[in-house]
């Protein structure tokens, strides 16, 4: 065998390259980029603080898996909830059962590994230790999604950051003194009017008007006359 040095660089990298190294026996093994690609994503081997990865089973569960729950069918859109393990995928040794902890009353991303067209985004509206202490449960509510969840495939979860601070403007054609707005902006936001009647934009609402929250994806401006105009929530 010729040294090393003495080959020609490849200067095309692909998938199906391959690479001679020792495998955890000390056997000299050679390594397809590609399967190192898969091993790295499905274990988050790279992953931050905040991402986690988990073999979907609908079974019993076991370390390094997870399981959805679904309220129809199998979409991501039904998922309504999410019991996953205190260890990763592949993982026996280190759990992140302190990392978990930061994805409670976050926005959350879960998508299939290998096809990424299958995700889901969530609220998470509650987080808890389940009553097996090796697995934590999620109750979700979902934002936005695309595609089904399949079973034994690895999924990542990761805190899903929004550009920008999320925002909403409320058309009211109609004067009314009762203005019923569904922003579905998963907070409380802070409400500015401008009425058809003034060039003014008012922020200090609770001078002349009152905001009942309903939740955190709707409220109800009460004014003390029937009005037009623009709500500006942030």
């Amino acid at each position: 065998m010729a040294r090393i040095s003495t080959y020609t660089k490849d200067t095309s990298i692909s998938s199906g390259d391959k690479l001679l190294g020792s495998d955890s026996s000390g056997d000299t093994r050679n390594f397809v980029i590609g399967d190192m690609t898969k091993f790295i994503a499905e274990t988050g081997a790279a992953g931050s603080s905040s991402s986690f990865t988990y073999k979907s089973n609908n079974g019993t569960l076991s370390s390094g898996q997870a399981k959805f729950t679904i309220s129809s069918g199998s979409t991501f859109a039904n998922v309504t909830s999410i019991k996953v393990s205190k260890y990763n995928y592949n993982e026996t040794v280190n759990p992140v059962a302190n990392a978990l902890a930061l994805l409670a009353n976050k926005n959350i991303i879960i998508y299939e590994i290998n096809n990424k067209n299958n995700f889901g985004v969530y609220k998470v509206e509650s987080f808890g230790v389940d009553s097996n202490s090796n697995f934590y449960n999620m109750t979700l509510s979902k934002k936005t999604s695309n595609g089904s969840v399949v079973n034994d495939k690895v999924y990542g979860i990761d805190i899903f950051a929004e550009s920008g601070d999320a925002t909403f403007a409320h058309h009211q054609n109609n004067a009314s003194d009762t203005w019923t707005i569904e922003h579905n902006l998963a907070k409380f936001p802070s409400v500015s009017i401008k009425f058809s009647s003034s060039d003014n934009v008012y922020t200090n609402v609770g001078a002349f008007a009152g905001v009942v929250y309903t939740d955190e994806n709707n409220l109800t401006i009460n004014l003390a006359a029937a009005e037009s105009g623009y709500a500006y929530l942030n």
